[in-house]
């Protein structure tokens, strides 16, 4: 995560000297864009291996957003963004000692359901007359959904809402189709961590327990200008 950060703050930095040197400017002060796309799962989120202990068993999934920007002074700026994310889940086969033999259990999940906003700096510059690229990196908060365990079908833990700081970096492209309005694209990658109390349901005691959550994102929608 910190090798990330350091690579987009980066890209911030050299963007905003290319964007300097360039004659070609962004007249608007802000925007606002609504986006969708799907949503993946990477890493230990995605996983379904029994041996790992961080497994998520995610499938690809969806996002929407909202990212409200404003620029202060050419080209730096600052974006927040509002976004949901909708995940379901792989099952996962457990083979376990019972007598002097083994046994299969499937393990399935709920889905899974993020909810988050951040907000954090941002470079925008013009690559022609009618499009410009942007650069954001982001900090926040997430309130995610534990789903709610089965083995077998029978319930073995209590879904549970658990609220973690997310961290994204990524960029996005805008492409101009009348004064105000743009076709919007945007990539982003997410970490977050969030902390849970999870009820095992067979045993009636609880514990906290956390799940890294890594995700990457490739959306497009509409924007305006203002």
């Amino acid at each position: 995560m910190k090798k990330l950060l350091f690579l987009s703050l980066a890209l911030l930095i050299c963007s905003a000297l290319l964007a300097q040197g360039s004659g070609n400017t962004v007249n608007k002060h802000s925007f606002l864009a609504f986006h969708a796309g799907p949503s993946f799962p990477v890493g230990a989120f995605g996983s379904n291996n029994p041996g790992n202990d961080d497994a998520g068993l995610a499938k690809t999934g969806y996002t929407i957003a909202m990212n409200y920007g404003y620029r202060l002074n050419s080209p730096l700026g600052l974006e927040a963004a509002v976004f949901y994310n909708h995940f379901g889940t792989q099952k996962m086969v457990l083979t376990v000692d019972v007598g002097d033999g083994t046994r299969t259990i499937d393990m399935t999940l709920d889905d899974w359901h993020l909810y988050g906003i951040s907000v954090g700096p941002s470079l925008e510059f013009s690559l022609a007359k009618k499009m410009s690229a942007g650069l954001h990196v982001m900090g926040g908060v997430a309130n995610v959904r534990l789903p709610a365990f089965y083995f077998d079908g029978e319930d073995a833990t209590k879904a549970d809402w658990g609220i973690g700081p997310v961290v994204q970096a990524g960029l996005n492209l805008k492409i101009d189709v009348g004064k105000q309005v743009f076709f919007f694209v945007n990539g982003d990658y997410q970490f977050m961590r969030p902390v849970f109390n999870v009820l095992d349901l067979w045993t009636d005691e609880s514990e906290k327990a956390y799940q890294k959550i890594s995700v990457l994102q490739a959306s497009a929608g509409i924007g305006f200008r203002f």
